[in-house]
């Protein structure tokens, strides 16, 4: 990676003399391009009115995304504590890359630790790339296509701390991916994995409310998430590449299957009971007992509550990888 950053006078400016090899990664950086989804310049700045509007869902996912830098981090810390001066994070389905650079910053840009995301959507990954390469202090972060699906091109014990943030719904086969993330994590190693669950009080509730108003209430719902329905009422999630979501399991379901591959749970953090839409804005009398919903449900921890959960779970040491490591039941 390279850590140089060019004359800003030029940048500014527009000015000829910019390198060929920088302006590309300049103009990935600045623009809005073709998603207004990339942390480009103009979409924080000149877009950010397209943001407002879904208090919940910008509370669900500011809340999701600190929970995440926050295990990480004490992930990396824990493996320098315990003497290892080289370390590494693996982020898995990392989109754009955000949470690496945020993860680089959030730890002071430490040497020693290094940072690689991966995705199947070649396209996204080059803003990371680009900022990586031009933004000074984060040469240690790199991106590479791979698929858990398949091997990943990482040697056995490689990782201090993984993150799987909405990827396990996407797998066919949950177990092998799992299987796969204990291979390159190093012995006491820290994977996150945060999931939908397939069933919930509320989820059942939605259900039976949309069908009762035939079908106005997904309508309206998911006309705030800027999502379209098929024929048969149903949101259509579009995907850059890999599935739609294809293996949401329940809490049991997912319990069962994190014994089944050796991991120990040791903290949970059961997620929102609705991922948001701006449709909820709209009516503030809806949106406010929402509110004193999901305050309820930060206190009782419900699973039966919960559209996701978020687990840190632990690669057993070597030692007890055959034996009975036990961690706390979720």
């Amino acid at each position: 990676m390279n850590d140089s950053f060019p004359n800003q006078k030029n940048v500014v400016n527009g000015a000829s003399e910019t390198s060929a090899a920088n302006l590309p990664d300049m103009e990935l950086l600045l623009v809005r391009g073709s998603s207004p989804h990339r942390p480009s310049l103009e979409n924080r700045v000149a877009f950010q009115w397209e943001l407002d509007g879904d208090t919940l869902g910008h509370r669900n996912g500011s809340k999701k995304n600190m929970l995440t830098l926050q295990w990480l981090a004490e992930s990396v810390r824990r493996a320098e504590a315990q003497g290892q001066h080289e370390r590494a994070v693996l982020d898995v389905g990392c989109a754009f890359g955000n949470m690496l650079l945020m993860l680089n910053a959030m730890l002071g840009k430490p040497a020693g630790v290094r940072f690689v995301g991966v995705d199947l959507h070649e396209e996204g990954m080059r803003y990371a790339r680009a900022f990586a390469a031009v933004v000074p202090g984060y040469g240690s972060c790199e991106y590479q296509v791979a698929d858990l699906s398949k091997r990943l091109p990482f040697a056995d014990d490689t990782f201090d701390a993984i993150n799987l943030g909405d990827v396990l719904e996407h797998m066919e086969d949950p177990a092998a991916a799992i299987r796969e993330l204990v291979r390159v994590s190093k012995p006491g190693g820290a994977i996150l994995i945060n999931t939908p669950l397939k069933t919930g009080l509320f989820k059942s509730l939605a259900w039976l409310a949309n069908k009762l108003t035939g079908g106005r209430l997904y309508r309206h719902y998911y006309r705030g998430k800027q999502t379209e329905l098929d024929e048969q009422g149903q949101p259509v999630m579009v995907t850059k590449a890999g599935h739609a979501h294809i293996s949401e399991q329940t809490i049991r379901q997912l319990r069962a299957l994190l014994r089944q591959e050796g991991l120990i749970v040791e903290k949970r953090q059961m997620m929102s009971v609705m991922s948001g839409s701006k449709w909820f804005d709209r009516h503030p009398f809806i949106l406010s007992g929402l509110m004193f919903l999901e305050a309820v449900h930060e206190v009782l921890q419900l699973s039966s509550w919960a559209h996701g959960v978020f687990l840190l779970t632990r690669v057993p040491e070597k030692n007890s990888r055959c034996g009975n490591a036990q961690g706390r039941d979720i």
